[in-house]
């Protein structure tokens, strides 16, 4: 159920985020496309010449929410993603269409005599009368027999999210195969047999037994919380090697040159031939583009203060690159994001394939020693109610003290 994600430290809270909206003048993809206002290099830096690093040797960090996976938490996984999309369905000795009923059909919908993508499927259970497709669709079924096949003349309303389809007229065919009855799914009544079931309904559901797939569930959420039990780890250590360690100056050219990539990347996202930042920043942000900036300045620098530390902290720890490493860092990337190429993805994270290679260098090496210092953490899990009861304690004490 889950491929492990590999994410970037730093740069990824500004820039994830952002959706392509548009194409450069030659129609390529927005993220397959260099910027062409940004043409200078990452300045060249040795960052123990701008960090005093304490001593993180022994960071301790307290995780306050419980990463265990309970029984509850497996049935309400269960319920939410499989149960309430896979009810069984019982056939009916019904042959006529009424309001109400559970019918399985297939249909198919053409557009000027053709099919169009999305507006074809067969054996689709609809509910007639829950309003799931367009005006007509469903009341062209009542009184229908099962086994008929009809032509229902319909249109589709102007504001439907397909542009294509909006506001036009096409023809659904539908066949009635049979009338049936829902039968809801709990937790409780999963057995072998509805994993069968479960398995013919969708062929991608391949278990063996109600067991296989109620393991696979839970090893799946126990894989999530330990990933988000690692990430909340390395936030934590994030924070504390803050404490330990000083930005003493900023080499020249550093935060310019980040200021310039990050502006460049909103503009390759949110802007085209007739927008611009500024057009961005007040009609979307409703800020003025000096405000934008300076918001956006400031989570540069936030970025530039661990970059440098965590850098120094590898320096010490003799974290050095390697190309063997990285690559298989990037490919992973590739793979589990889903990019087309190597290109893609640093231009994801630059406004150029070198600068934004350059950057993945970087934050490669600031993983490595980010890393390293979460392995030696010591980590104390509170438990929530007894740090509530604590602190209730703690408040009530402070009460009777002061009076």
């Amino acid at each position: 159920m889950k491929k492990k994600l590999l994410t970037l430290l730093l740069c990824s809270t500004l820039v994830a985020g952002m959706t392509a909206c548009g194409s450069d003048n030659k129609g390529e993809s927005v993220e397959d496309t260099e910027i062409s206002t940004v043409e200078s290099s990452m300045p060249e830096y040795d960052a123990a010449d701008y960090v005093t690093v304490g001593d993180y040797s022994a960071i301790e960090v307290t995780l306050d929410d419980d990463y265990t996976v309970t029984e509850d938490d497996v049935k309400d996984f269960l319920e939410s993603s499989v149960l309430q999309y896979y009810p069984r369905y019982t056939d009916l000795d019904k042959s006529v269409v009424e309001e109400g009923d559970f019918v399985n059909i297939d249909y198919t919908g053409t557009l000027n005599g053709e099919a169009f993508d999305g507006g074809s499927d067969q054996g689709y259970v609809l509910e007639i009368g829950s309003d799931s497709f367009i005006d007509g669709f469903e009341d062209g079924l009542v009184n229908a027999t099962v086994g008929e096949t009809l032509d229902l003349n319909l249109t589709f309303p102007e504001d439907y999210k397909s542009a294509d389809l909006a506001g036009q007229a096409v023809v659904f065919t539908v066949t009635v195969n049979k009338i049936v009855e829902k039968h809801d799914v709990a937790y409780e009544d999963i057995d072998d047999d509805y994993v069968a079931y479960l398995k013919e309904q969708n062929p991608s559901m391949d278990y063996d037994s109600a067991e296989d797939m109620i393991s696979d569930a839970r090893t799946y959420l126990e894989s999530a919380a330990e990933s988000n039990k690692d990430s909340a780890i390395r936030n934590a250590v994030l924070e504390e090697i803050q404490k330990v360690c000083t930005i003493d100056s900023y080499p020249e050219g550093l935060m310019e040159y980040r200021l310039d990539e990050i502006l460049a990347q909103y503009e390759k996202y949110y802007c085209d031939d007739e927008t611009t930042l500024e057009d961005y920043a007040e009609n979307t942000l409703g800020q003025t583009y000096e405000e934008f900036v300076a918001s956006v300045q400031e989570e540069v620098e936030k970025d530039v203060d661990i970059q440098l530390i965590l850098e120094a902290i590898a320096e010490k720890e003799g974290i050095t690159f390697n190309e063997d490493d990285f690559q298989s860092y990037v490919d992973n990337m590739v793979t589990n994001y889903g990019y087309s190429s190597e290109a893609t993805l640093y231009l994801s994270y630059g406004s150029t394939e070198q600068n934004g290679r350059a950057y993945m260098e970087k934050i490669f090496v600031c993983n490595q020693a980010l890393d390293k210092i979460s392995d030696s953490a010591v980590v104390v899990e509170s438990d929530s109610e007894d740090a509530t009861e604590a602190e209730n304690a703690g408040e009530s004490e402070d009460a009777t003290e002061e009076e």
